[in-house]
């Protein structure tokens, strides 16, 4: 007997091409109605180029459908993508026809401004005609949720854990804030910001606090600009990055935490493992990341939480 409010669970992402040949109808859904699409789809399809045109996305979110299936069975889960298949319209029909009412809806984005969130609900809202008698319910924005930030913190202290081991190897004193702290998001237009950054930084804050007693110093910083930097939010990843020498002199690596992403994506595979791994390269650092934290099993007890709680309907 499923012993939850609601009778199925929809975990909502952006999506991602599986292949090269999904590429292009990828990025053109990505940037329909766009006045940059032009040049917007061929920068995409160059920098999907460098993974050979398959993004971790699609396998990571459907390996988290699948560990939600093992943990809340029989309660059944499905998958549903803004620009990837399965599309959200899709899995509403499949929905419908399965005869669930009463739905649980998880964006996979920790954040709650309109910015970013009205993307998914407005899809949401407008896709619902295909499982008309079925209510739609969101899981609350989870940014600085104690299991969010538990799980962040987890990754944070791994880092200083294989740093400490990397010194023991090479018969090197251990320097306390040998390392400096990077959390990172994607940029977004200062226009379209809002809230953003204090979301980010409370949720940072939490994250810092949760390392106590460790003190390691730490910067907010954001990626994936596609815009001139005077209108997008920063500072940059790779201009704090190029500024860790002569900021923390005794430095000698960067930590990285993509705290603004679920899965991995291109945004996490090339702007952080590739671009800022060269730029700490160009500066003598040592470069260290944290994996997105999907397969934690504090998202698991999270989505546990979400699944008990009473929440307002979509619409």
């Amino acid at each position: 007997m499923n012993e939850f409010r609601y009778d199925a669970l929809l975990v909502l992402t952006y999506g991602g091409p599986e292949s090269p040949d999904d590429v292009p109808l990828y990025l053109e859904r990505l940037f329909a109605g766009k006045s940059s699409s032009l040049r917007a789809r061929e920068r995409g399809k160059e920098r999907y180029a460098l993974i050979g045109g398959k993004s971790p996305i699609m396998g990571q979110a459907r390996d988290f459908a699948a560990a939600l299936r093992a943990e809340f069975a029989p309660l059944p889960v499905y998958l549903g993508c803004l620009y990837a298949s399965p599309l959200l319209e899709e899995s509403l029909r499949v929905i419908a026809d399965a005869g669930h009412r009463r739905v649980l809806v998880l964006i996979t984005s920790p954040f709650g401004i309109e910015g970013v969130r009205l993307r998914y609900t407005e899809r949401l809202e407008s896709a619902a005609h295909a499982a008309p008698k079925t209510e739609f319910f969101l899981a609350p924005p989870f940014y600085a949720h104690p299991k969010w930030v538990r799980a962040q913190a987890d990754r944070v202290l791994s880092l200083l854990a294989e740093e400490t081991l990397e010194s023991i190897r090479w018969e090197r004193e251990e320097v306390s804030g040998a390392s400096v702290l990077l959390f990172t998001a994607h940029s977004l237009p200062l226009t379209a910001a809002g809230g953003y950054p204090d979301e980010l930084r409370e949720s940072c804050l939490s994250i810092a606090a949760a390392l106590a007693p460790r003190a390691i110093p730490w910067y907010q910083v954001y990626q994936s600009r596609s815009g001139p930097a005077a209108t997008w939010l920063g500072p940059d990843a790779e201009t704090l990055v190029r500024a860790i020498p002569a900021r923390h002199p005794g430095a000698t690596g960067c930590l990285v935490v993509p705290v603004g992403f679920f899965f991995e994506n291109l945004e996490t595979v090339v702007d952080l493992d590739r671009d800022l791994a060269a730029a700490a390269a160009k500066e003598n650092l040592t470069y260290r990341r944290a994996p997105a934290v999907s397969d934690a099993p504090e998202i698991l007890e999270m989505v546990r939480e979400f699944l008990a709680e009473r929440l307002p309907p979509v619409g």
